[in-house]
């Protein structure tokens, strides 16, 4: 699988020694968040795979961004100008970089979208934060941190094609996404005592 991944990266960390040459000669596809220099990235990109019928997985973060204080006050504040539901766990998906994938990949040999919703805990005190890029690479994250990672499979068949429609299906997945992690932080140590206990009377 891993060889089949390839992601969404920012244009500078090509710059990076060995990783950004090694992420290029992966096929990772660089973006700057300028839509009218990036859409033809992506399409060139996706030609190819489809061209080859290369098995992929396209790792899209639809939000764009890491999900700090201050960014996620931003997408409340335009969620709320907009009238769209103000998230409080998740940034507002982009949509066009997201509808350019579904859309390339329509009758092709990609049929499925995969969402991903990742959850973490910190044992100790039960805060409910990812750990920091410094953390995850110095040291083993295990037994302080749990993770739990929930996943849903979409047919790219039943996924609008217009873009506003589309658009409005994204943000109703992201709401579920929203109100799944609310629920997991409220409930995590339940579900998790329940589970321990169920492992200890099946031995």
């Amino acid at each position: 699988m891993l060889k089949n991944c390839k992601y969404f990266i920012k244009d500078s960390l090509k710059w990076l020694p060995f990783f950004g040459w090694g992420m290029w000669l992966a096929g990772f596809i660089y973006v700057r968040r300028n839509w009218t220099q990036d859409q033809q990235r992506i399409v060139s990109a996706f030609d190819k795979i489809k061209r080859l019928n290369t098995p992929a997985w396209i790792i899209n973060y639809v939000e764009g961004s890491r999900a700090t204080p201050k960014k996620l006050q931003g997408a409340q504040a335009f969620s709320r100008e907009r009238g769209y539901p103000v998230l409080q766990n998740v940034l507002l998906p982009r949509i066009k970089g997201f509808a350019t994938c579904v859309n390339q990949f329509r009758n092709s040999h990609i049929k499925y979208v995969y969402d991903l919703t990742l959850g973490y805990r910190r044992r100790k005190d039960n805060v409910f934060k990812a750990p920091s890029m410094v953390r995850v690479h110095t040291r083993s994250l295990w037994p302080e941190y749990e993770f739990h990672v929930h996943v849903r499979r979409f047919a790219i068949e039943d996924i609008p094609t217009n873009e506003t429609e589309l658009g409005h299906w994204l943000r109703k997945i992201w709401v579920e996404k929203d109100e799944f992690l609310t629920n997991l932080n409220e409930h995590w140590v339940d579900q998790i005592e329940k589970q321990d206990m169920w492992k200890e009377t099946s031995q």
